[in-house]
């Protein structure tokens, strides 16, 4: 089927004659879309999940309802097409602005606004509900395992787990407020208290971007704090979803190390002087601000697009494969992964442009040796 997107004509300015020219389109190309719906589309795709926009013939058709939605409207003014169109932007476009304003929000300038009173577990709340109290003894043994370092059985525990501990501990803490405010059922006026964080607005992140995965790791420690309020909206999903591509990620032991370090919030004068006792590696501040601001969040992003890839040739596409004369792994056969040869049958290259890179490395090591 032919790319219906390519039929339009954005000198048009009317919605009159922008509807006029979509439906010519839907109906010229009327029998390659029943086939498509017929024979080729797949049913049990989740319409609100990864493929309904991504694939090809998704994007056309929502082209085609841009098309229209962006069109002038005759019978409305100049103002109310631009505010439509700013409020359509803000909702569908997962900027870097708007997460930086979800960290703003708490900042409060009107003193005269009631706050709501924090509620805090003392002695006596344990004392009388034995839910509490069991939740208490719970944040000593954590507590105890965090300050001495050292598990039940006697092992050392890892900067990581640690960490970890702090984490549950925090998790727990909040819980208890939570149970509490159930127990003793507070009272809480909502013409006085400020409003929450919309962390809804955080639904259209794209984990593909660079800039999006710099800024969840620079303010990582601030916003995991955040998730734990964040009980109904995106943004414990969203740092879930982070923490387990950083794992899925190939990162050398160095820059694990730096991750670690710049989550904790240590300083670049630091991270030189441990790098250089741990793994006697010579590191300035400016090749520290590039691993953790380009480096570090590229090879997230890349981590995504490849499980994204492997999802949609996995249990959708059916792609052709060739497996890689050096490595033998099993790659995608186009030029994402090997290189053109017009001499071969497939077009390609027999070994992957991975291996091809590391031999080409070596050699030239090998020449300066």
């Amino acid at each position: 089927m032919n790319k219906l997107s390519d039929q339009l004509n954005y000198t048009l300015v009317n919605i009159e004659e922008r509807m006029e020219l979509v439906m010519k389109i839907v109906v010229e190309n009327d029998k390659q879309l029943v086939d498509y719906y017929d024979n080729h589309y797949n049913p049990h795709i989740n319409q609100t999940g990864l493929l309904s926009e991504n694939t090809r013939v998704a994007k056309d058709l929502e082209s085609l309802a841009s098309y229209l939605l962006y069109a002038k409207d005759s019978d409305a003014s100049d103002d109310t097409i631009t505010d439509y169109r700013q409020k359509r932007n803000n909702n569908r476009e997962a900027s870097i602005e708007k997460l930086m304003k979800v960290r703003e929000v708490r900042k409060e300038t009107n003193r005269s606004i009631i706050k709501t009173p924090k509620i805090k577990i003392n002695d006596r709340d344990r004392a009388r509900y034995p839910e509490l109290a069991e939740t208490g003894k719970v944040i000593k043994r954590i507590t105890h395992l965090i300050n001495s370092g050292i598990d039940s059985t006697g092992r050392k525990l890892t900067v990581s787990e640690i960490k970890k501990l702090k984490w549950i501990r925090t998790d727990i803490q909040k819980d208890e407020i939570a149970v509490k405010n159930e127990l003793k059922g507070y009272i809480r006026f909502q013409n006085i208290t400020k409003s929450d964080p919309d962390f809804h607005q955080m639904e259209f992140i794209r984990f593909d971007d660079v800039e999006t995965m710099r800024v969840l790791l620079e303010d990582y420690a601030e916003l995991k704090e955040y998730s734990c309020d964040d009980t109904f909206g995106y943004l414990k999903i969203i740092m879930f979803v982070f923490e387990e591509l950083i794992e899925m990620t190939e990162i050398n032991d160095y820059m694990k190390d730096i991750l670690v370090w710049k989550v904790e919030g240590q300083s670049y004068d630091d991270m030189i002087v441990s790098l250089k006792e741990k793994y006697n590696i010579k590191m300035t501040k400016p090749r520290l601000s590039k691993i953790t601001r380009e480096t570090i969040p590229t090879m997230i992003a890349d981590t995504y697009r490849q499980k994204r890839e492997d999802w949609i040739y996995t249990y959708v596409l059916r792609g052709e494969y060739k497996t890689c004369s050096c490595c033998k792994n099993n790659y995608l056969a186009t030029k994402k992964y090997f290189s053109p040869n017009k001499r071969s049958k497939s077009g390609l290259r027999p070994i992957c442009k991975n291996c091809r890179k590391d031999k080409y490395q070596n050699d030239s090591v090998a020449k300066s040796e």
